[in-house]
């Protein structure tokens, strides 16, 4: 009866033993087909940008310390938002200082900024729009309020264009539904008329977390054999991913979700494919708020301040030359 068991013993480690080694073979066969902060890519999608090495990086004033969203003016100016005052800075490239301040509102939880022709449009954590019109104009004070039927419990925080409905999207940190509705595991972008200046109560996008973890475990066991017992830990395996904003690619069409809480990039296509989640190092982004892209595809990337200064930084995309220049 012991030789019994012995064998059984034996038999099931030796079985376990070969797992792991296919496993790890599995995993460096495959570790070329994922960059090392990709936690996920659609073996057809190739990311256009190399996140950890920005062409360039501005070191923001103080007043700008807290920054909490950003959008594309011109080549040589970018409009930023803080999250505590309602104040739109305009901020200069070439200088790298701010070239002007413009007021619009008390202050508050601002999250985001859009820029839509003359007009700019702030996201209030609330799900309250403002539209700045003629925001450039020093000789108007034309400022627009819109509620929506979003709460604080949604935790607004990004913003963007969408050029094929010609409406805004807005990303929801916190719960994904406007009603009462469960929303364990999920995030929800919503879209914003600015015609009829109307939420639509349907969700553009529902970001489904357990199916990303899912994702992101699978691709841990290929990229990396010797991680089996991380794949099997869920209190290692779990991911949290709370948008903090967004941007539509001005080439591809594609959609880039940044989230500050666990510094991920998560990019969908224009289908609402998800095509690759990108984990950012802490040291180039140690608190990614902000996001945006010239008409040329030239990415920016804002990060507040912890114990350093707020940053922006630029990366142009892999058929243009890297510079590796900081500020």
């Amino acid at each position: 009866m012991d030789f019994m068991n012995t064998f059984k013993v034996r038999m099931q480690l030796f079985k376990n033993v070969i797992l792991l080694i296919f496993l790890i073979s599995y995993g460096v066969s495959n570790a070329q087909e994922l960059k090392e902060n990709e936690l996920f890519k659609n073996k057809s999608y190739t990311l256009p940008y190399i996140l950890n090495r920005p062409n360039k990086t501005w070191k923001l004033p103080k007043k700008l310390n807290e920054i909490s969203g950003l959008s594309y003016i011109d080549k040589y100016r970018l409009a930023c938002i803080q999250d505590e005052k309602g104040n739109i800075y305009i901020f200069n490239l070439l200088t790298g200082d701010v070239e002007r301040k413009i007021d619009f509102g008390d202050d508050g939880d601002y999250e985001a900024i859009e820029i839509v022709k003359n007009d700019a449009w702030v996201l209030k954590s609330n799900g309250t729009l403002y539209k700045v019109n003629n925001y450039l104009n020093e000789n108007e004070d034309d400022v627009e309020k819109y509620p929506t039927i979003l709460t604080k419990k949604n935790d607004a925080e990004g913003l963007c264009y969408y050029p094929p409905s010609k409406q805004l999207l807005i990303a929801c940190k916190g719960h994904p539904f406007v009603d009462d509705k469960s929303g364990k595991n999920q995030k929800a972008i919503y879209q914003y008329d600015i015609k009829t200046n109307l939420l639509d109560l349907d969700p553009f996008l529902v970001i489904r977390l357990d199916f990303i973890k899912d994702l992101k475990n699978y691709n841990t066991i290929t990229k990396w054999g010797v991680e089996l017992l991380a794949y099997l830990d869920d209190a290692k395996g779990d991911l949290t991913f709370q948008p903090s904003a967004i941007a539509i690619h001005p080439v591809t069409g594609d959609i880039y979700i940044l989230a500050s809480v666990g510094n991920l990039l998560m990019i969908y296509s224009s289908e609402k494919e998800l095509q690759c989640i990108v984990q950012l190092e802490a040291k180039i982004h140690p608190q990614p708020e902000g996001i945006c892209f010239s008409p040329d595809g030239t990415l920016y990337i804002s990060n507040e301040g912890k114990e350093t200064s707020g940053r922006i930084s630029v990366f142009t995309m892999r058929n243009q030359p890297l510079t590796n220049d900081e500020q």
